[in-house]
């Protein structure tokens, strides 16, 4: 829960409701940034220092009152804690404070998608004066000597309509109202999030009203939910690249690091088959940008099964007999999508092929560790949004965040080499109608020429009491807790 190092979707719906940042987007919406603890911004002609102007009379939850010093501090703490969130501000050069109500951001290099990133919950403003007592550090040794996550897992330190009073982990979390939050009371006293694995005891337990929200129902429990009396079902289209990550490293991946077999393995899939298991709502996608941005790679363009195509590919690569191991988290649905049901189909379609994969479903939290590591041979993950911009999925490229969890540094061919420039090139072209062809390029050599199967979009599937409003879905943050009355 400490923002510092929240990464995770759920996470973020928490931490949306707890904290504020500077610019955010209203429900559903993945395109037009508005003011938040910031009124209004100016960005240099270069797109390197925006200036922030911020919202007057805004308080903590403490009491203490918002400052530009509380940006800075919060800023400067997610770079020093070299956490997780660190791949969200290395393009921050200097937050500086000129006065109280003014924060200027320069950044390395223009960045087009900057306000985009500004909205992730993990870019929030703490309580800086108050996280400090408890231990927070945001100087330079911040990843040894900061000790306030313990507190922050407890209490949460912002300013948002809600206020973190509970939280045990896997089971439940428990958020009350902020009473001084900027925008007015909350709609309710309190909201209990709850962990339940098993998606028949959300749909039976939303059915009969002990649940008013539920979020982790596969597509048939929805479907089966539609004529349900006082229960409304919706799906949402997800910002989120479904994919298999082939370690591009020979010392794990072995002979799944030959781009022969690669190549084979986008052949060897039934994607007719793979969509059906991805639900309603789904779309196939041919590169790793979904579509709810500019720069993907149009879905026509996605390889289709050609078994034949896949056995000759192997016979050239010549490396014998190829088994391994698929890791994926296996408890329960992400997003409505049954993992357990999409690994067999993998493991079944490659079997076809004679590529012998053994399924090694674990827990999702021990299954990220490997994949963050850098130790899944093979890996069936699902990238969501951590900004609404398509720069978000230059991960993918060599050397970036995903990139090297696959084994694929700058360094591995001219090719990757190249292929890393270009997202470079992308990330910070200003003019929108070269950005998008750059993006599109990046997008369709990288889901040629690198160590991953793009599979498909999903859309999320969801249900709610009828007697709820403004419940919307966001890929970022899933839900607005705030925006949800009864």
């Amino acid at each position: 829960m400490d923002p510092g190092r929240t990464i995770e979707v759920g996470a973020h719906m928490i931490n949306h409701a707890t904290y504020d940042t500077l610019v955010t987007y209203d429900g559903a919406d993945l395109s037009t940034p508005k003011p938040n603890l910031a009124t209004d911004w100016t960005i240099s002609p270069d797109g390197k220092t925006y200036t922030f102007k911020l919202r007057s009379g805004v308080k903590f939850v403490s009491g203490n009152p918002l400052t530009s010093a509380d940006v800075k501090w919060s800023l400067d703490r997610m770079i020093n804690l070299k956490a997780n969130t660190s791949y969200l501000v290395p393009n921050i050069q200097e937050v500086d404070a000129p006065d109280p109500q003014t924060v200027v951001i320069k950044l390395k290099n223009s960045d087009p998608g900057f306000l985009a990133i500004l909205a992730n919950p993990s870019m929030s403003p703490v309580d800086s004066k108050l996280v400090q007592e408890k231990g927070g550090d945001a100087g330079p040794n911040a990843k040894d000597q900061d000790k306030a996550e313990a507190y922050l897992n407890s209490t949460s330190a912002g300013t948002g309509p809600y206020t973190l009073s509970k939280y045990v982990p896997d089971q439940e979390i428990d958020l009350v109202k902020n009473p001084n939050s900027w925008r007015g009371p909350a709609k309710f006293d309190r909201i209990v999030v709850r962990n339940m694995p098993e998606p028949a005891t959300e749909k039976l337990q939303v059915e009969r009203g002990d649940l008013d929200i539920a979020l982790s129902l596969d597509q048939d429990q929805v479907k089966a939910l539609a004529n349900s009396q006082g229960v409304t079902t919706a799906s949402s289209p997800l910002a989120t690249t479904f994919y298999i990550l082939i370690n591009n490293n020979p010392q794990v991946g072995g002979a799944f690091s030959n781009p022969k077999v690669q190549e084979a393995m986008r052949y060897a899939l039934d994607y007719d088959g793979i969509m059906t298991i991805a639900g309603k709502g789904a779309v196939r996608l041919a590169g790793v940008i979904p579509t709810n941005f500019y720069g993907y790679r149009d879905p026509s363009e996605a390889p289709k099964k050609d078994v034949q195509k896949a056995k000759d590919l192997l016979k050239e690569a010549n490396v014998g007999q190829i088994t391994g191991k698929l890791t994926y988290g296996n408890d329960g649905s992400v997003q409505g999508v049954p993992m357990d049901l999409l690994a067999q189909k993998i493991q079944s379609d490659l079997a076809a092929v004679g590529i012998n994969i053994q399924l090694d479903g674990m827990p999702r939290t021990a299954a990220l560790q490997l994949y963050r590591d850098g130790k899944n041979q093979l890996g069936l993950w699902s990238w969501a949004a951590d900004w609404p911009d398509p720069s978000d999925f230059l991960t993918y490229a060599p050397g970036q965040t995903v990139g090297k969890r696959a084994g694929w540094p700058e360094d591995a061919t001219p090719e990757a080499k190249q292929l890393a420039d270009l997202a470079r090139q992308a990330q910070s072209e200003l003019d929108k109608t070269k950005r998008t062809a750059l993006y599109k390029q990046f997008d369709t050599m990288v889901s040629t020429i690198g160590p991953y199967i793009p599979l498909f979009q999903p859309a999320a599937p969801y249900a709610y009491r009828s007697d709820l409003k403004g419940v919307t879905y966001n890929s970022v943050w899933q839900l607005d807790l705030a925006a949800i009355s009864k």
